[in-house]
């Protein structure tokens, strides 16, 4: 006879389309809250590099409909893909930032004159 260890009984996985009470219901709405607004900082970062979708795409390793769809709130943006493009990083914070309220943007030009 093989010896067998008793599985624990393990909760079955929520699906998204599956709501479990106000709980389940206010964790979605937040998750879908916080997609839009990463989705709106990714779309700041494209534009201030001035890229277009599918360039940006590109740079971030992503399809351009992925990222469409990640820019509109509709799927969970992989912030990651974009941080870790090293001339995205600045643009992205900045645009976390403003965002959330955080910071005020200015742009500051200096001219050194020399003698």
């Amino acid at each position: 006879m093989s010896p067998s260890l008793a599985q624990p009984s393990l909760p079955t996985p929520l699906l998204v389309s599956e709501k479990r009470g106000k709980q389940a219901k206010s964790l979605i709405q937040k998750s879908d809250k916080t997609h839009a607004l990463l989705g709106q900082c990714m779309e700041d970062t494209r534009i201030a590099a001035g890229l277009n979708l599918d360039e940006y795409a590109h740079a971030i390793g992503k399809d351009p409909s992925q990222v469409k769809r990640q820019i509109e709130g509709k799927e969970r943006p992989q912030i990651e893909a974009v941080f870790a493009v090293e001339r995205f990083q600045v643009l992205l914070i900045t645009a976390m930032a403003k965002r959330i309220g955080q910071i005020e943007v200015e742009t500051v030009i200096r001219i050194r004159r020399s003698a």
